[in-house]
Parts: structure tokens; sequence; C-alpha cells
């Protein structure tokens, strides 16, 4: 566990080169400007809300879900491109090669207890500082799913979340940072606080409980040596949220 951020393996798992970073750090900065701009973005969401309530579409909220399915594919592939170029992998953020069942029911275990856990603290930051934005500004969950294709694209849409920003912020970009920095700490530190600002679109508070989120997974991954764990409860709170059983925020 020690070596966790110290090990370079290519696709098969090998180790190739130690303490190599995953990708160029151009590539790390220009991830970071793609956060700066959906902050830019959020901040423009919250400050242009409508002064009166609009009544959700159904189907503009499916078809926004299918294009967000599509751009969380092309982050990763955007991980997995530049991490390729430096002889990396990002299935050494999945820890196949020693995967077993018996692996799956603790990763299981413990996302469940991390959602309980971030559940109380996401709880707690809201009670503190109730948001001032309506949920129904909210471009990507304006409303509850409703009829069979917009259930499924939010059910996918939750899966893909799980994947591939966990691929991003604790596979890559908390490993690049720790690699970069020397320091697991500020590593898992800034990736959480970028993971938040991605979504300002979703209001202060939600930003500063999705902080938490990120330094709880992150810790997580950081502790178990991969990202399974941290995929289950990330997916699993996207779905929860949009059948309005959690806060929408992720």
């Amino acid at each position: 566990m020690n070596q966790l951020y110290n090990n370079s393996a290519s696709a098969t798992g090998t180790i190739e080169n130690p303490k190599k970073l995953l990708a160029s750090p151009r590539h790390t900065l220009t991830l970071f400007g793609i956060v700066m701009i959906l902050l830019v973005a959020g901040v423009l969401n919250v400050s242009s809300k409508p002064a009166v309530s609009q009544t959700p579409d159904p189907s503009q909220m499916l078809k926004t879900n299918l294009i967000m399915i599509a751009i969380l594919w092309y982050w990763a592939f955007f991980i997995y491109k530049g991490m390729q170029g430096y002889g990396r992998s990002v299935l050494e953020f999945f820890e196949f090669k020693s995967f077993t069942p018996n692996k799956l029911i603790s990763d299981c275990a413990y996302a469940v207890l991390a959602l309980v856990l971030i559940y109380a603290c996401s709880s707690g930051v809201h009670y503190l500082l109730p948001d001032q934005v309506s949920p129904s500004s909210n471009p990507i969950l304006s409303s509850r799913p409703t009829g069979f294709f917009g259930i499924t694209a939010w059910i996918c849409l939750s899966i893909s979340a799980g994947i591939c920003e966990e691929i991003v912020f604790r596979g890559y970009l908390q490993r690049q940072l720790a690699l970069m920095t020397g320091n697991v700490g500020v590593a898992i530190l800034l990736q959480a606080i970028l993971f938040g600002i991605g979504h300002a679109y979703e209001g202060l508070s939600s930003v500063i409980a999705i902080v938490l989120h990120g330094l709880f997974l992150g810790i997580l991954a950081h502790w178990r040596g991969n990202i399974r764990a941290g995929i289950i409860e990330h997916a699993g709170w996207d779905i929860l949220a949009g059948f309005g059983l959690l806060s929408a925020n992720w």
C-alpha cells in the first residue's frame, strides 16, 4: 500500500518505471483547464437562474443525460490517451490482476459504509448551509426521471459518472498529484477541491458537500489501493439521488 503511487504499470500490469508520472504535466494542466471551464459554466448557471419556476421537460432532461454520458466517457478517454503516451494504463486503478469474488464483497461493504458516512456529512452541510439554488436549476437533474427511457438513461448516466469520474479524480488526478507533490494528503485534498469545483452549478453548500464526498472517496481509494469501492458508492449515490432518496450532489 505504501507504494500505491510509486508503481508504473503497463496495460498488462507489469511494472515498467517506478515513480514515473501517469501522463505529461501538460495533460494534467489541460484537465485543470477543463475543470475551470466547468466552474465558470456552473457560476453562470447559478447566476442566471429564472425568476419563476419552470416546469421540467422530461425530453430535454433525457437529451441532457445522453449528452452527459458521452462527455463522461470522452473524459475517461482523454485520461486513457494521456496515460497511454507515458506507458501507463487506467486498468492499474482497478487492480484486476489480484481481483477475487471475495474482494468484490469487501468493495460493496466499504461502498455502503462510505455512502452512510458521506450522507451524514452531506446532510450536516446542507442543514448548516441551505442551498439557495432551486433543484430545477440543476441542468442534469431538473426533475426525477420518468418512463422507461428516462429511468434507463439516468441509471446509465449514474454508472458512467461512477466509473469515469472515479477514473479522472481518484484514479488519475489523485495519483498524478501525489507523484508531482510527493504528498498523498495534499493530492487527496486537491482532487477533492477540483471535484467540488466541477459541480459549481449545484450551489455553494452542494460544492462543500461534494468536496467532502471527494475527500472520503480519495481516502478510500488510497487505503484500498484501487477505485472499485468508490465506483460502487458513487454510482449508487447518483442512482438514489435521481429518485429523490438522497440529496442530488455528486
